[in-house]
C-alpha cells in the first residue's frame, strides 16, 4: 500500500507525518492494500470539484473519489482520492476547540470509510464512520 500525501496550499510543519502515520494505521486495521492519495487543498478547490462533479456550487470540508465498489469482486490497486479543504478544517478545529491536526485526521478518517464503500445516510450507517473516527484519534494519540 502507498500512501500519497499531496499539497496544493502551504500546510502545518509536522501535519503530514502525523497523517501518514494515522492513515497507514487505519488501512492496516482495515486489511487495506490498495493505494490512496491524500490531496490537501483550499476552499476554492473543493467547491470547483462539487460543482464540477455533484452539480453543487457549494463548498465541504472532505471529498473522495473511490475507484472502487463494495460489489466489486477485487480491491484495485489504487483504492482513490481524498480531498481535504483545510481553509474549512482549521475553521472546524477552531469551532470544536482542538488542533488543525485532530481536524485533518478525523476528515481522512472519514474519507476513507467513503472509500472502502460506506455511506451516512441512516444514523445507525453514521456508526461505521465514528468507529473508523475512533480508532483514527486512537492513533493520533499514539503518533
Amino acid at each position: 500500500m502507498a500512501l500519497e500525501i499531496a499539497t496544493e496550499i502551504p500546510v502545518p510543519i509536522g501535519l503530514r507525518p502525523k497523517l501518514r502515520r494515522v492513515l497507514t494505521a487505519l488501512c492496516k486495521a482495515n486489511q487495506i492494500s490498495s493505494d490512496i492519495c491524500i490531496i490537501l487543498t483550499d476552499d476554492d478547490r473543493l467547491r470547483a470539484l462539487k460543482l464540477e462533479f455533484w452539480q453543487e456550487d457549494a463548498t465541504t470540508d472532505v471529498l473522495t473519489f473511490p475507484q472502487w465498489e463494495p460489489s466489486d469482486l477485487f480491491m484495485p490497486p489504487v483504492l482513490g482520492d481524498i480531498y481535504i479543504n483545510l481553509e474549512m478544517a482549521a475553521q472546524q478545529a477552531a469551532e470544536r476547540n482542538h488542533s488543525l491536526t485532530t481536524e485533518v485526521i478525523l476528515l481522512a478518517a472519514h474519507g476513507l470509510t467513503h472509500l472502502i464503500g460506506f455511506d451516512h445516510q441512516t444514523p445507525e450507517a453514521w456508526q461505521r464512520f465514528y468507529t473508523m473516527e475512533r480508532l483514527a484519534l486512537t492513533h493520533l494519540s499514539q503518533a
